[in-house]
């Protein structure tokens, strides 16, 4: 996955007009921006009033999430991993991606996740949207269907899981081509400061992934040739503690939590809310749900414009 995807889109005249139109320049890496663009019903949109963002403190919900998480361990019982993203909240300063690739070390060839980024200008003031993304979790991956049965497989607490030692070379790049989010990056060996005077000791750290301890250490790592993405963090999950997105987003865009526990912040925070229903029309079975509610400010548009 590419660490950053960033564009501006100038949208003259109306705000109808010119965004069809400044869509129609951009090709077909925004071809699911017109879709989405229409479904949301300009004129019934733009009237609509957004939900107010949770009053509730960002700190007390991570709290929250936290005992949520520490009370599904104490059950014992098997979880079912949902990740909640408010789309409206994120600013885009990408600490998300910053954190996870500090807990998730991965060099220039991609990241476990990025936040797309796109930047209207339906009239004299422009509006941006920022969309925090990775690996959905699939219920049915279609990553899984592309290599032989085994090298991927659905963990039962809803993580789709890599064979790192089976999933290389070609069976790695198909994974990669079969999954339509972009989500799966091919790991090429190479480190950000390989090739300067210094290479640092962070990037040949070890760490843990799929149960497993790893290094990126160039001529020492195993991970090499194989295809990578995010894991929830699972390792941290393992011990107790939420994924490192979760924790570091300043704006509390992301809720994390057990399906299975009815009480959960995540079952609470979707309730009565609009969701983006592409996912599930595509038949993934996406275990990250977005919310698909107007922007602040901007009530014709949602999350729906850079959603595939």
């Amino acid at each position: 996955m590419a660490p950053d995807e960033s564009k501006n889109i100038e949208l003259p005249g109306t705000p109808r007009r010119g965004f069809f139109r400044a869509l129609g320049s951009l090709g077909a890496g925004l071809a699911a921006a017109v879709a989405g663009w229409k479904a949301l019903g300009w004129r019934r949109a733009q009237a609509a009033e957004p939900p107010p963002v949770l009053a509730e403190p960002h700190g007390n919900l991570l709290v929250r999430m936290q005992r949520d998480l520490e009370a599904t361990l104490a059950r014992g019982t098997t979880p079912s991993w949902l990740m909640v993203v408010d789309t409206r909240k994120c600013i885009g300063c990408d600490a998300c991606t910053v954190a996870c690739q500090a807990e998730n070390p991965t060099g220039p060839a991609g990241a476990f996740r990025r936040v797309i980024k796109l930047r209207f200008t339906p009239g004299a003031r422009p509006v941006s949207i920022f969309k925090p993304s990775n690996c959905l979790q699939c219920d049915n991956p279609p990553c899984a269907r592309a290599v032989p049965e085994g090298m991927i497989r659905k963990r039962p607490d809803g993580i789709v899981e890599f064979d790192y030692g089976r999933l290389r070379g070609p069976y790695a790049r198909a994974a990669a081509a079969a999954c339509p989010f972009q989500a799966i990056h091919i790991d090429d060996g190479k480190t950000f400061t390989q090739s300067t005077p210094a290479p640092q000791a962070y990037e040949e750290r070890t760490f843990v992934e799929n149960g497993a301890v790893y290094s990126r250490k160039p001529g020492a790592n195993a991970l090499a040739d194989t295809a990578r993405k995010c894991t929830f963090c699972s390792h941290l999950l393992d011990v107790g503690v939420l994924p490192a997105c979760v924790t570091t987003c300043i704006g509390g865009v992301m809720y994390f939590g057990d399906a299975n526990n009815p009480a959960s912040l995540v079952n609470e925070i979707t309730q009565g809310r609009r969701r983006f229903r592409g996912h599930d029309t595509a038949g993934v079975g996406s275990r990250v749900i977005y919310f698909a509610e107007p922007m602040p400010g901007a009530s014709y548009m949602d999350c729906s414009v850079c959603h595939y």
